[in-house]
């Protein structure tokens, strides 16, 4: 995500919800945003992770139009390292396991060949306590899952994810914790299967009551009647003529413009807006030292 610039308008409904799930001043935990394009749902999300963000809250946040190979191990690497690595050693420390990789060397005294385990996070010192990398933090070897079968596979999976959830309850008993998720309809099936068989249905237990979900998208999913009491469903509204000229002139500084017509022309769009914005400020001067 860009660094955060404040541009946010006309969306003061979707974030003092989200204020009061901060503040336990509502039962809901999950606020599903569901909008057309170009109606400022990546607005929201950057207002809500810089809210989190400037009172030191741990927050995930997760673009899935970024097309990287969302899966579960992507999905807790990711939360660990956004949230703060130090909280989720324990985590670490198992996905090392299961990726570690067994090479066979020629060892050179005996000629023979052995297994010799690279894995970062589990090397120790001469007592057998574990060496942490940076002092507090255990390093993440990067590596994938080795199994050699589905059963194995599957075995990993649920011993990584259980560690990630130990490490975020004991995370939460601190305060609230936040999850962004952004343009949901482009989620990878991998990750929607962690989100619904995972992490939303822990929500309603009290491991993860000081959790907090945002959904974005131009479709969201459909929770069913298990987690309804604590789902806020929420759309979001075209610009008013106001919240044009507040856009306009407050947040991007621009004058001179005939608002009139960027008014008719955007149809209230925040997302055409922002691109009439952006075109009004380029610097379109050539620079013809090259030449």
């Amino acid at each position: 995500m860009p660094e955060y610039v404040d541009w946010f308008v006309n969306r003061a409904k979707q974030f003092l919800g989200f204020q009061k799930m901060l503040a336990r001043e509502t039962p809901k935990t999950i606020m599903l945003v569901e909008a057309p394009a170009e109606m400022g749902k990546t607005w929201l999300i950057q207002k809500m992770r810089h809210h989190g963000q400037t009172n030191d809250l741990p927050v995930m946040h997760v673009d899935f139009r970024d097309r990287r190979a969302h899966d579960y191990l992507y999905l807790v690497r990711l939360a660990r390292d956004q949230m703060g690595a130090h909280h989720f050693n324990p985590l670490t420390k198992i996905i090392n396991k299961f990726t570690s990789l067994d090479i066979n060397i020629a060892l050179e005294s005996t000629r023979q060949a052995g297994p010799v385990d690279v894995s970062i996070g589990d090397i120790s010192d001469i007592s057998g306590e574990i060496i942490i990398a940076g002092g507090d933090v255990i390093k993440d070897n990067e590596f994938y899952i080795q199994a050699d079968s589905d059963m194995a596979r599957r075995a990993a999976e649920i011993r990584i994810n259980d560690a990630f959830f130990t490490c975020l309850t004991a995370l939460l008993e601190k305060g609230p914790a936040v999850f962004l998720f952004d343009s949901y309809e482009d989620v990878t099936t991998e990750a929607d299967h962690w989100l619904r068989d995972h992490l939303l249905p822990r929500m309603g237990k009290e491991q993860l009551a000081q959790a907090i979900v945002i959904i974005a998208g131009r479709k969201t999913p459909d929770l069913g009647p298990t987690l309804q009491a604590l789902v806020a469903k929420t759309g979001l509204t075209l610009f008013s003529e106001e919240h044009v000229r507040e856009y306009i002139s407050s947040r991007r500084g621009i004058e001179g413009l005939d608002l009139e017509t960027i008014i008719k022309t955007s149809g209230g769009f925040p997302g055409l807006l922002a691109k009439m914005a952006d075109i009004a400020t380029m610097d379109t001067q050539d620079d013809d030292d090259w030449l």
